[in-house]
């Protein structure tokens, strides 16, 4: 299948007209700004403001906002600025060329640079400010500015800005009821159907006149009507390898409102931009690759001590999955696509565990103020011996994703009342301390409620339902230092003092995730400050 018809990027650049279909030109429908805090991501990332004109002893003109860049006629050359949504080349598939998406509170608008000028635009990544000057112009009646110089753009040194992606039904993408969006990052959910245009199938290939592979066409419905989104080649796509994506599938896609002719689309970044939920991940056959975002738990490298440097992944209903990491050294990567964290005031921090653990913990949910950290991730599904499901991956595919966060829900449950079907989920609950497992050896202080194996110290509580076990990770007491990693943490008389029931009829109340061992379930206490001794919720101290 040809992809539909576009303007070639030299017919446009510097144009001073904009080109009109024999369709006549798209009426945009006159609604008004979307409330702002629904519209965009108020997370500041790296505290920095927008590059300004100029210089002198007065103050300079403020520049146009991208609304106001885009009210005004082709033709005309314009300066303004904003905040990297879409990295160059992304969309070359698409337009041509290797431009690069701005966005402000205000709108967001399409760069476009021509290949053939060579500019480098590597330092163009997503959240950085990013001043442009450039000639207001069309592709396909999509509305852009086009650079015609390495002098035509000034990017800031350190700094940025992410967007909450705008939600949208499909039918307002279906119909051009979203067209206030073109150019902004939107996200819709809903089911994969069949190709409306009845090529019969679900994902379907598009090629150029040459039946070079530029992509790939998905619909979306979410039973409102069914929207477009087209997956570049140039993203770093790879809609072939991904078996979920079948007719029935509810998936959610992440991307820029683009617009060709009088058609909108949705066009997902990378990777990231594309999820479906954790209880589906859960569903799909080992082996299979599956991408998804979620709400970290079990703080990276709780499993230190058994080799695995993952962490727990929840949805915003508890459900969840754990992600197994073999790879202790690795980088993950930060919002703007690196494995660097970068500051406003130009320090750096390499994104390794350590870094990484340090974000997300202390917990529980309910016992801090933190700001949940919320990650996609692109993994293997597998099943452990004992039955549980688990996503194997790696730290460069497990990347932090601006989207509106929000802790999952805790489970409140009886100690008997844990079985099979909550795997996975992230719960709490509270029992008696009773005789510990018999596997390990006796806690070296002589509390008689915990034995201490390769993994941590365990214990057995009971409410009167029935008993569960629990497990306090030594990963979650140690920052994952030199040498065995544990710190000299080797048993609970490193801490300054219990702060927990260590002998058996003592009170214990846990927060933690929902992992199978040994055949059956135990609580892994997912980071320090979740246990609680009577009411007071207490930390372990590093």
């Amino acid at each position: 299948m040809a992809r539909k018809p576009k303007l070639s990027f030299l017919q446009y650049l510097h144009s001073k007209i904009t080109i009109r279909t024999t369709k006549g030109s798209f009426e945009m429908h006159n609604r008004p700004l979307p409330n702002l805090l629904w519209s965009f991501l108020l997370m500041i990332l790296l505290l920095s403001p927008l590059i300004g004109c100029g210089g002198g002893g007065s103050s300079p003109d403020p520049l146009p906002t991208l609304a106001q860049v885009r009210a005004l006629e082709p033709g005309t050359l314009v300066t303004t600025a904003g905040f990297v949504s879409v990295k160059a080349g992304v969309m070359e598939s698409t337009t041509g060329e290797v431009g690069f998406g701005l966005q402000d509170s205000t709108s967001g608008i399409y760069i476009t640079v021509d290949s053939g000028l060579a500019l480098d635009l590597s330092a163009i990544k997503l959240g950085r400010s990013v001043q442009v000057t450039g000639v207001v112009g069309s592709l396909n009646e999509f509305l852009t500015l086009s650079l015609g110089s390495e002098d035509d753009f000034v990017i800031s040194s350190s700094g940025g800005f992410l967007f909450f992606p705008q939600t949208s039904d499909t039918n307002s993408i279906a119909t051009g009821a979203a067209s206030e969006s073109e150019s902004k990052i939107v996200s819709i959910e809903g089911e994969v159907v069949v190709d409306p245009e009845g090529s019969g199938l679900s994902v379907v290939p598009v090629e150029d006149s040459s039946t070079n592979l530029l992509g790939w066409n998905i619909h979306i419905d979410d039973n409102s009507g069914t929207a477009d989104t087209f997956w570049n080649v140039s993203a770093g796509l790879s809609a072939d390898t991904l078996s979920f994506l079948t007719e029935g599938a509810n998936v959610q896609m992440t991307g820029i409102l683009f617009r060709q002719l009088d058609t909108y689309e949705v066009l997902p970044r990378g990777n990231f931009d594309v999820s479906i939920s954790i209880e589906d991940c859960r569903l799909i056959p080992d082996g299979e690759t599956v991408l998804t975002t979620g709400v970290i738990g079990l703080v990276p490298g709780a499993l230190i001590a058994e080799l695995d440097y993952g962490f727990s992944l929840h949805s915003a209903n508890g459900s969840g999955i754990y992600v197994n990491i073999a790879d202790q050294v690795g980088s993950y990567v930060d919002y703007d696509g690196d494995g660097t964290l970068e500051f406003g005031n130009g320090a750096t921090l390499p994104f390794d565990l350590p870094t990484f653990r340090d974000l997300v913990d202390p917990w529980p949910f309910t016992a801090n103020n933190n700001v949940p950290v919320v990650v996609h991730v692109e993994g293997t599904l597998s099943t452990t011996a004992a039955g549980d499901r688990v996503l194997v991956s790696n730290p460069g595919k497990v990347r932090r994703v601006a989207v509106s966060p929000s802790y999952p829900v805790v489970a409140s449950l009886s100690t008997g009342g844990i079985q099979s079907a909550d795997l996975g989920r992230w719960v709490t609950t509270t029992g008696t301390l009773v005789t510990p497992p018999a596997v390990g050896s006796p806690y070296p202080g002589g509390a008689n409620a915990w034995k201490v194996d390769t993994a941590g110290y365990r214990a057995r509580i009971n409410d009167g339902s029935g008993t569960v076990e629990v497990l306090i990770p030594y990963g979650i007491i140690t920052d994952g230092g030199a040498g065995n990693g544990l710190d000299g943490f080797f048993d609970l008389l490193d801490l300054p003092s219990y702060p927990f029931g260590v002998n058996i009829g003592d009170t214990l109340t846990v927060y933690g995730f929902v992992r199978n061992v040994n055949g059956q379930e135990e609580i892994l206490i997912g980071g320090e400050g979740v246990l609680q001794f009577g009411t007071s919720i207490v930390h372990f101290i590093d």
